[in-house]
């Protein structure tokens, strides 16, 4: 595991606040059916973002949804969060789809798999 990653584990663990930002679109739900009106929540991601967020972490939503459109996601996002329960802080729109890099990034997957042993 990328030691940024382990670090943020072990202040989890310590109970010490941090920030932590998620991706919306095949992290907090599956949208590969039909697009975003009729994406569906993973529900284990959204247990567990419930509980950082109960923890005191500040969690910061992002998407990039509209970023190549430019059509506002925002009410459709917003709501969709609130019909599925997902706490969080702030809500970033635009993120920038085409390419991403970071050294500290960490797949949804292995994120869940980890978390589950955190809070259990």
């Amino acid at each position: 595991m990328n030691p940024f990653i382990k670090e943020a584990f072990k202040n989890i663990q310590q109970k010490k606040p941090i920030t932590i930002w998620i991706d919306i679109d095949g992290t907090l739900c599956d949208t590969s059916k039909k697009g975003y009106a009729t994406a569906t929540p993973i529900e284990a991601m959204i247990h567990i973002v419930n509980w950082l967020y109960e923890q005191g972490h500040t969690i910061i939503l992002v998407t990039a949804r509209g970023a190549t459109s430019g059509i506002d996601w925002f009410a459709l996002t917003n709501l969709q969060l609130k019909e599925w329960g997902v706490k969080y802080h702030k809500l970033l729109m635009g993120r920038p789809k085409n390419l991403y890099i970071g050294d500290e990034a960490l797949q949804p997957e292995e994120f869940i798999c980890d978390m589950m042993d955190v809070i259990e």
